[in-house]
This record gives structure tokens, sequence and C-alpha cells, in this order.
């Protein structure tokens, strides 16, 4: 059974067999049609691992195809992917800030009052504060322009 990353790798060759790895790929939309086909027949026919039931299979696969094209040096240009909004999920994964936000939008529902949507965001804001790992930053005082290193 293979793995999503190198079942989608071999679909997009396959589609574009010209593409050299390590160069940016850009694929037309018949292109990105042909390689969710391919990889949807492949999870049909159980030649490549899925962990979970998907309800909608075309839509997951666009989705796969769609971040292996980003994560994949061979398709991005041979760069380590950055995301555009770190942090943008922090949270979920909490059951009190899944709680907390269930809470804030059956208050926003209601009708609730600023002052009470305000207490609820700040409760939110405070746990993921909580449980979001501290990074540590350093700057190299070296490459720092003289005028600017009292901010330091």
């Amino acid at each position: 059974m293979k793995k999503q990353k190198e079942a989608t790798y071999q679909a997009i060759k396959s589609v574009c067999p010209s593409h050299e790895d390590f160069t940016v790929l850009t694929i037309s939309k018949d292109e990105r049609d042909s390689i969710v086909a391919i990889l949807v027949e492949g999870f049909k026919a159980g030649e490549i691992e899925l962990k979970r039931q998907q309800d909608d299979l075309v839509k997951y696969t666009r989705g796969l195809v769609d971040n292996w094209l980003k994560k994949d040096k061979r398709f991005n240009g041979n760069v380590v992917f950055k995301h555009k909004n770190p942090g943008i999920r922090a949270g979920q994964g909490d059951p009190q800030v899944k709680a907390l936000r269930t809470m804030l939008e059956m208050t926003e529902e209601k009708g609730g009052s600023a002052e009470d949507l305000e207490a609820i965001q700040e409760a939110i804001n405070a746990r993921i504060a909580e449980i979001k790992p501290k990074v540590k930053r350093t700057v190299d005082e070296s490459l720092i322009p003289d005028s600017l290193k009292h901010l330091l």
C-alpha cells in the first residue's frame, strides 16, 4: 500500500511527465482533474493509504493534491513550506477552547451583550495563550543597525 505523498507524486508525474523535480509546477484544471481521478481510483482500489473514511473522496483528494503541490519540494521550487497564517487553528483540539467557542456562538445567536461576548473572547484568548507552546526567539545583534539596537 502506497503512502499518500508518494502516490500523489507518482500521479502528478504521470500527468506531467516533462516536469523537472525541484522546480515550481503549475498545473491546469484539466491536469488537476486527471491527477484527482487517478488518486480517487487508487483510494477506491485500496492501493493508497487512507487512515479515515472520507465523506467526499473527490473533495478530499483535491485538497490532498493542493497540499502536496505546496509542500513537496519536488513541486514547489525546492523551498520549505511556511504557513501564511500560523496559529490560525490554535486551540482546535482543546476541549475547553471548543466549549468556549460554542458558548460564544450561542451567546451571539441569543443577542448577548457586548460585555458578555468580550468576556468569553478574553477567556478563549487566555486559554489559547496558556496552551500555546512558548518559542524563544533570538536575534543576531550584529545584523541589527546601531540605530535600532536600543530596541533589543
